[in-house]
This record gives structure tokens, C-alpha cells and sequence, in this order.
């Protein structure tokens, strides 16, 4: 099955659809399933990566799992603040066997996004630049949890750089707009350190499923609509990473209470300024839930993409500011407001 969409939520309810409809019945390990088994996807406008309605706008978890990888942790403390449900998958109760950072990010061999970047830049057409990601070792024994992607290539073609994913398994509700976020975040940033454009988003699934839990919430999310397109902005020119690890150190500082109250936009642009504060803003929600200290943090924002998962999360009205721009989903260009 092939599937093609602009943002990803014209994708998700394709795949919603033809899950309901077409979806063959398995009974794995996790209950009972409805699978189609090898599809591709295209995400033609990568930037449109985060869902623009109720059910699926998850933003504050997208962020807290790419974080995450990036920082190349492996650790359940770090990923659980976002995501509670990972305490399911450690063997341990202390860390996360099949987690992508340390196997992404990690020493030799596991430098692995860095040697991508740097085959590409002395060699833009090569098809050599694939990240590894499940290991046939992760079979030899049992794990909680072992990586559900295997390998990510990147491709230059025509100052464009594409990226396709191969998994051996996805959740369709659960996993894939976390997958999406997260694995388009890293395309771009590869993008932005070889300064080629972004191009397009693949995403060869094995087994796409949806588990007989999610069915009502599927048919919901198809019934319920979305708010008007909105991509993320570009992420600024120029090799983008030690403002990565300004945000990942920012982010441990908040995570651990250190720097609540910090102002990030005084070391960091705006768009990564923006990312910390979503930090801040997640911070206050989790310790005192008070909507003026939200609404105080929200306030910082440069971008008012952020601030409909903002006042969804934390039942807020939204403001006229957050209403007056919409943006064309193809190029992130301000439209006629609203």
C-alpha cells in the first residue's frame, strides 16, 4: 500500500481509514490487531509533522522523546517525565534497552548521525548514508522493548535532502506521530548541517497496525476534523548543533528544577528559544498546573504555531492572537488571516 499526504494529518487519516476498513486481523503479543503489512508513506511538506487536532495534537510528548534521542539517553527516568508509559518497556526499571540515542549518538561505532553527516558532505551522492537502528542482537534474548525502526537513509538529490525510514513494526496510533516528529526533526536537522533544502519524508512500515483498543479512538479522531494547516518554522540556517546542545542542557536544568524561571530567549534564538520555553511551559504544568504562570511563559513565544497545544493541554481560551495567522501547509507562507 502506498500512502501520500502534504501534512500528517491528511496522512493519518489515509492510514486510519485503510486500517478500519482493510485491516487484517493478527493477535500479537500486544492484543488484538488490525495490520496491513508493507506500506509505504510520503510526507510531501515534512514541516506539517505535528497533528492539528484534539486527539493527536501531541506535541509536549514529541518533543520530550526527540530530546531524548538526541541527548543519546537511555536512561527511564529522563523519558518517562514525558512519556509515562515507557516504565512498561525497561528491563531494569532504570533504563530502555531498544532507546535510539545511544545506538544514534553514541561512541564508535554508534557515532552514527555524524558519520552520515559527514559522508555526505564529501560524497552529496552517495547511497551509503543509513543510520542502523535494530540490531539482530536484540533477538537473542528477551527485551521489553527493542527498536521498531531498522535503518534511516538520507539522500541528497537536486539540493534536497530526503530521508526514508524502514520499520519492522509501527503502531499506527500510539507510535507513528511520535516516529513522524521526531524523524523529520532529524532529517532537517542533517538538512541544516549540510546546508541542502529539506526535501521529502518516507516511511516503509512492515507491519502498520492498529490495535482494537485505539478502533474508537480512530474513528473519532476521522469524525472530529482539524484546525487550518500549520508547518513548525524552518529551522535557522547554519549548522544547528551546538544550539542543540544549548536546548538539551536547558532542558535537563528544567526537568531536574533548576531553571524553571530561566528566560531562555536570553541564549537562544528564536526558534530554539521557542522549543525551551514549551519546556518551561510543560515544567509549570506538571508541578503547580497554574494557568497565569502558563499564560506568563506563553507570552515568550515567537511563533503562535506552539499555542494551540498550549490551550488544548491545559484548557485555556484561545486568545485573538492566537487566531489572526494561518499558513499555507506547502511553504509555511502567512495566508489571508482569519
Amino acid at each position: 500500500m502506498y500512502v501520500r499526504a502534504d501534512s500528517l494529518d491528511d496522512l493519518l487519516a489515509k492510514i486510519y481509514r485503510q486500517l478500519l476498513t482493510r485491516g487484517t486481523r493478527i493477535e500479537p503479543t500486544k492484543g488484538a490487531a488490525r495490520e496491513i503489512y508493507g506500506v509505504l508513506l510520503k510526507l510531501s511538506a515534512p514541516r506539517l509533522r505535528l497533528s492539528r487536532t484534539e486527539s493527536r495534537g501531541i506535541l509536549f510528548s514529541c518533543l520530550g522523546e526527540l530530546l531524548w534521542i538526541l541527548a543519546g539517553n537511555n536512561t527511564l527516568d529522563f523519558i518517562k517525565y514525558y512519556i509515562a508509559e515507557y516504565e512498561k518497556s525497561s528491563d531494569d526499571d532504570q533504563t530502555i534497552h531498544g532507546a535510539y540515542g545511544p545506538r544514534m549518538f553514541g561512541k564508535r561505532p554508534n557515532d552514527q548521525l555524524a558519520r552520515v553527516i559527514a559522508s555526505l558532505k564529501s560524497k552529496p551522492d552517495s547511497r551509503q548514508a543509513v543510520v542502523q537502528l535494530f540490531d539482530r542482537r536484540d533477538t537473542l534474548e528477551y527485551h521489553s522493548d527493542i527498536p521498531c525502526t531498522c535503518t534511516m537513509q538520507f539522500v541528497i538529490r537536486d539540493r534536497r535532502l530526503h530521508m526514508l525510514t524502514s520499520m519492522r513494526s509501527n503502531d499506527a496510533w500510539l507510535g507513528l506521530p511520535h516516529d513522524v516528529f521526531a524523524f523529520t526533526m532529524i532529517q532537517e536537522l542533517v538538512a541544516r548541517s549540510l546546508d541542502v533544502e529539506l526535501g521529502e519524508y518516507r516511511h516503509s512500515v512492515g507491519s502498520l497496525h492498529l490495535y482494537d483498543r485505539d478502533d474508537k479512538k480512530a474513528i473519532r479522531y476521522l469524525d472530529e476534523g482539524w484546525q487550518p494547516r500549520r508547518p513548525m518554522p524552518p529551522m535557522p540556517l547554519g549548522d544547528p548543533w551546538a544550539s542543540v546542545r544549548t536546548l538539551l542542557n536547558f532542558e535537563e536544568a528544567v526537568r531536574s528544577g533548576d531553571a524553571s524561571t530561566t528566560d531562555p530567549r536570553e541564549s537562544m534564538g528564536t526558534y530554539w528559544a521557542d522549543l525551551a520555553t514549551l519546556l518551561t511551559i510543560h515544567k509549570a504544568g506538571k508541578t503547580t498546573g497554574n494557568q497565569n504562570e502558563i499564560k506568563r511563559l506563553k507570552r515568550r513565544l515567537s511563533n503562535d504555531v506552539y499555542t494551540m497545544y498550549i490551550n488544548k493541554r491545559y484548557g485555556m481560551v484561545p486568545s485573538v492572537r492566537d487566531q489572526v495567522t494561518i499558513f499555507d501547509g506547502a511553504n509555511g507562507t502567512p495566508k489571508a488571516a482569519t
